[in-house]
């Protein structure tokens, strides 16, 4: 598949018909303020400062697609994998708010009543809301990260973020880029490409260095860089198992991960790069999930069709998050332990 790199040329040319650049940002909605569960914070604000490093933290949510029929608008619900964090379905219901993305200690929420973004610090329970980019879209996924600079993510809530925005129309199959920083308060220049018969998928994205990528319905990826803020069509899944996800890998590569619906198998891949350039996909490991789930789960997904899949990782806790519906687990890949951790 021959990659379309987008230019600098192209980021700064008029946009389409019917499209504008992003607007100011908008007073918070009245009453749409999700409250951050007081004994969370409490707890989070009074706990110790670590005299000795802690084991990488997990993610704080998991994804929920509770709709394999409406692939580019999912029922995304935030499923807390750790048990001091208590979210009351009450204020963080589906219906009103959907997950687009969690790290750095941080969350990025969309309200499906005003149409505006949330991000929110999950330790100190600051938030700070920002409109989504004027744009006409039939996919979009956002991710939310720490500004450039700063690594020790156990005191993100110290810096600034950035939340990099790309979505697709598919009147013209154009692909679209944008960032916005707290620093400066507004969302950048928007960086376009031509990507035929393709839309951004809703799924977990992989970030890799300064390089964020996404997943498209043709079972392409693109990339976004943020220091340059170029977008390219850069690879091609070879493996379209039941809700395939990206992942980044522990030696820094590019992950894959999916379930066979027929063996329900669980499959790890990681790109590989040649000295000449060329990349392949390397199988890493596959893991029968028959073995470790209880049975009656097992013939949940054998019998229905809905079946499990993949849906979230902790790389550097060597973590896998699956959806067997309507429960979601964690397999720790080193141990082969699994652990329900919502329903």
């Amino acid at each position: 598949m021959e990659a379309r790199t987008s230019s600098p040329a192209a980021a700064a040319a008029p946009l389409p018909p019917g499209r504008s650049p992003p607007g100011d940002i908008p007073a918070p909605p009245a009453g749409a303020d999700p409250p951050l569960p007081r004994l969370f914070r409490l707890q989070a604000l009074a706990r110790p400062r670590p005299r000795r490093p802690l084991p990488p933290p997990l993610p704080q949510f998991a994804w929920r697609h509770a709709s394999r029929a409406r692939l580019l608008q999912p029922e995304r619900a935030l499923v807390p994998t750790f048990g001091n964090f208590a979210l009351s379905t009450a204020t963080m219901s589906p219906d009103d708010w959907w997950a687009l993305d969690c790290r750095h200690g941080r969350a990025l929420v969309e309200s499906c009543r005003t149409g505006t973004l949330l991000v929110w610090d999950l330790v100190t329970g600051d938030k700070q809301y920002l409109p989504l980019p004027a744009h006409d879209c039939s996919g979009y996924n956002g991710v939310v990260l720490c500004a450039a600079g700063h690594t020790d993510h156990r005191d993100c809530h110290l810096c600034p973020f950035l939340v990099a925005f790309v979505f697709s129309d598919d009147r013209d199959f154009i692909t679209s880029a944008c960032v916005f920083s707290s620093e400066t308060g507004a969302w950048g220049e928007i960086t376009l490409i031509v990507i035929p018969d393709a839309l951004v998928l809703p799924k977990p994205t992989a970030l890799i260095g300064n390089t964020i990528y996404f997943l498209l319905d043709n079972n392409s990826i693109i990339e976004f860089v943020l220091d340059k803020h170029s977008l390219d069509l850069v690879e091609e899944v070879p493996y379209t198992y039941d809700q395939t996800i990206i992942m980044p890998t522990k030696d820094g590569c590019l992950g894959l991960a999916g379930v066979e619906r027929f063996n329900f198998n669980f499959n790890l891949w990681s790109e590989v790069a040649s000295i000449d350039g060329v990349v392949t996909w390397t199988h890493l490991r596959v893991i029968e999930l028959e073995k470790i789930l209880a049975p009656e789960a097992v013939s949940a997904c054998m019998v229905g069709a809905i079946g499990a899949h993949a849906v979230g990782c902790a790389v550097d806790a060597d973590v896998i998050f699956i959806d067997v519906y309507p429960r979601i687990y964690m397999i720790h890949l080193k141990s082969m332990k699994i652990e329900e951790v919502s329903k």
